[in-house]
């Protein structure tokens, strides 16, 4: 029976068939094994880095952004380097001309959604305004907590 099955080319009883390793698999399944345990251990570490800001912190930083944004005036403090430097003061007075065109400054905000990719997290945040109406900004963070980009989703009327 068992030479039947050779015979048909089930590979039953050659090198490599069922229940016979290949040559190098073990060396093969090592690397596979160190590489997963690589991976799952980038993972936690990536994921113990990323130490999120609290909701209430970043509601208050959404509303003191776009304050901010009215003035015309930017605190780069919280920023990544590299987005501080997209950044411009052009690109700043540009935002603040919209913003103000937009009018009144939101009376408050609410995280709608929160996402960690990697090791930045992402918080969609809703702004409402006196007037009823709202705009949604996209604010990420770093594994620092440093601000990695805001920009508007949507406000209303667009």
């Amino acid at each position: 029976m068992a030479a039947a099955a050779a015979d048909r080319g089930c590979g039953y009883g050659k090198r490599g068939g069922f229940g016979r390793p290949l040559p190098n698999e073990g060396k093969r399944m090592r690397r596979f094994a160190i590489t997963l345990v690589a991976l799952l251990l980038t993972g936690t570490v990536a994921a113990a880095l990323a130490d999120p800001p609290d909701v209430d912190e970043v509601k208050a930083l959404a509303l003191r952004w776009y304050t901010q944004m009215q003035a015309g005036q930017l605190d780069r403090t919280p920023l990544t380097a590299a987005y501080s430097a997209q950044l411009t003061d052009d690109a700043v007075r540009e935002m603040s001309h919209k913003v103000n065109l937009y009018g009144a400054a939101p009376k408050s905000a609410e995280i709608l959604q929160s996402r960690t990719i990697v090791n930045q997290t992402f918080y969609l945040v809703k702004l409402v305004f006196p007037r009823g109406d709202a705009a949604s900004l996209l604010i990420g963070f770093d594994a620092e907590g440093k601000i990695t980009g805001i920009d508007f989703v949507s406000m209303a009327g667009d």
